[in-house]
């Protein structure tokens, strides 16, 4: 994976264009990723996510960093 596949990914979650998801898209995107186990609690501050935002949290987690490391 690298950071055209994040991108499109938040962008399809992004369907209205906004440019946030939901924490709920979040953490879902997360989950599909591997990124995330359903008992990690996340907590959702009531704010909405950017691309930035998104990136940079994929980015960090373990999993994604040897992807994300192919890339650079």
């Amino acid at each position: 994976m690298d950071n055209s596949n994040v991108v499109s990914m938040f962008e399809m979650m992004d369907s209205s264009n906004r440019g946030t998801i939901s924490f709920v898209q979040y953490k879902e995107a997360l989950k599909t990723l591997g990124l995330c186990t359903e008992d990690e609690d996340l907590e959702d501050d009531g704010h909405r996510i950017t691309l930035d935002q998104f990136k940079d949290e994929v980015c960090i987690h373990p999993a994604s960093q040897q992807a994300f490391a192919r890339t650079f």
